[in-house]
């Protein structure tokens, strides 16, 4: 009977953090379209933005959450990842290599990173590996994602953009890694979804290695001689396009997607978005994955501020970077009309950042793990500061300690299950789990 009792405690005590504060109004800096709201709100209701405007505008009778010292900004949108992998430390190369085909070859990748992946799907913890993956996501602000394991239905964390995004006549979404090797039924689904109207999209590893590798750069004219030159295609890497591939991209309205951490620790050089920016291409931020990229989208947002420093000039501001981070990825995937922005009517996939300073956009492209104070999906918080997270949903949830920070995980998202079942099998493959934060990214 005390069982019995425990189990219907904990059932209701679940419906109260997935029920509780269905109608919540946010206040702070809010980054608008057009730029930043000082003193704004955005009111939730039932997982969508009902409106947006001044902290004067706030009703009476709802729930009130005060970040004024904070930006409330789109979640961040991952249109480059390979989820599960994510359970597995860095890994540090100990050269450059000339494409993805040279390091995929080496034993020592096969050692810490695919024989260990193997072995947790052998052992049914793949899935797991998903689940860890999505809650470093949602602490680095990440809303949505593409690169999940398509067999684990009960995770459902993040929007997953491939799989089911979750709103609304979505247009369909295909990442693939390795698209000259796509069956005849594999790019007759894509053609498909590419000829719809409003056309899907396809997201395609091409040219993936060193800037002159001959390999690399011959994938780009494969690209284009096998039909993939087209609306809705979204190049990913792309290190080695030459800039007049960047032009004819731009003419075709083919995107392209930027992962720089992980093509400077793999190949030494990224690619030449430069001539991609003057080029007018539709460009995304991405990390690739946390073994040689970023841990998430947070980190690569840094990352690619400290490169676009050092560059001389510096192609792109800070408002540019923030952009590829929110509103480009959501246009490159047909989705512009429900996340990627603050308005009225779009699904509320949430931010709040700690503001560090008096540009919006810097703070952002500067903010480290512990700056990141809520998440919010569908509507919910789902992680974020202890406070906070306990005033969005009535209960604190699973806390955990990010760079010094005690951050907490929604009940629901099972953070304690993953780590129990994770940290003991990844411990026998001579591995440790890897850590849900970068401390100094």
């Amino acid at each position: 009977m005390k069982a019995n009792n425990l189990v219907a405690l904990c059932v209701g005590l679940l419906a109260s953090v997935l029920s509780h504060a269905q109608t919540v109004v946010l206040t702070g800096t809010v980054l608008g379209p057009d730029g930043p709201i000082e003193h704004g709100s955005v009111l939730v209701r039932d997982g969508r933005i009902v409106t947006v405007g001044s902290d004067a505008s706030i009703p009476r009778d709802v729930q009130h959450i005060d970040v004024r010292d904070a930006i409330i900004a789109p979640g961040f949108i991952d249109l480059h990842n390979h989820m599960s992998f994510n359970a597995f430390p860095r890994w540090k190369p100990a050269q450059e290599f000339g494409a993805r085909y040279d390091w995929q070859q080496k034993p020592v990748y096969n050692v810490l990173i695919t024989a260990p992946h193997k072995e947790l799907v052998e052992l049914g913890l793949v899935c797991e590996a998903e689940r860890y993956a999505e809650l470093k996501a949602l602490a680095q602000g990440e809303t949505s994602t593409v690169g999940s394991e398509r067999n684990c239905p009960s995770v459902n964390l993040t929007r997953k953009l491939d799989i089911d995004p979750g709103l609304p006549n979505a247009p369909i979404t295909i990442y693939n890694t390795f698209p000259f090797q796509m069956t005849a039924e594999q790019r007759e689904v894509a053609d498909k979804a590419l000829s719809a109207s409003p056309h899907g999209s396809l997201l395609i590893h091409v040219s993936e290695g060193a800037p002159r590798d001959a390999s690399a750069a011959r994938e780009f004219e494969m690209f284009k001689q096998q039909g993939f030159m087209r609306a809705g295609v979204n190049i990913i890497h792309g290190v080695a396009i030459p800039a007049a591939g960047f032009v004819d991209m731009a003419k075709a309205g083919v995107g392209f997607v930027w992962s720089p951490r992980s093509n400077i620790e793999l190949y030494g050089d990224t690619a030449d978005v430069t001539n991609a920016h003057v080029a007018g291409v539709t460009m995304a931020l991405a990390p690739d994955w946390s073994p040689t990229g970023s841990v998430g989208m947070l980190g690569e947002l840094q990352y690619a501020a400290a490169w676009n420093l050092a560059q001389e000039p510096s192609p792109f501001t800070d408002r540019d970077l923030v952009i590829m981070a929110t509103a480009n990825p959501a246009r490159m995937v047909g989705l512009d009309s429900q996340i990627g922005y603050i308005l009225a009517d779009r699904a509320a996939d949430l931010v709040v950042v700690r503001r560090t300073s008096r540009d919006v956009y810097a703070s952002l492209t500067h903010a480290a793990p512990q700056d990141v104070m809520l998440t919010i999906v569908r509507g919910q918080a789902v992680f974020g500061d202890l406070p906070l997270m306990k005033q969005w949903n009535g209960v604190a949830g699973d806390s955990v300690q990010i760079c010094g920070e005690v951050k907490a995980f929604a009940l629901n998202m099972s953070l304690p299950t993953a780590i129990e079942k994770l940290t003991p099998a990844i411990q026998r493959m001579g591995r440790v789990l890897a850590p849900l934060a970068e401390c100094g990214e």
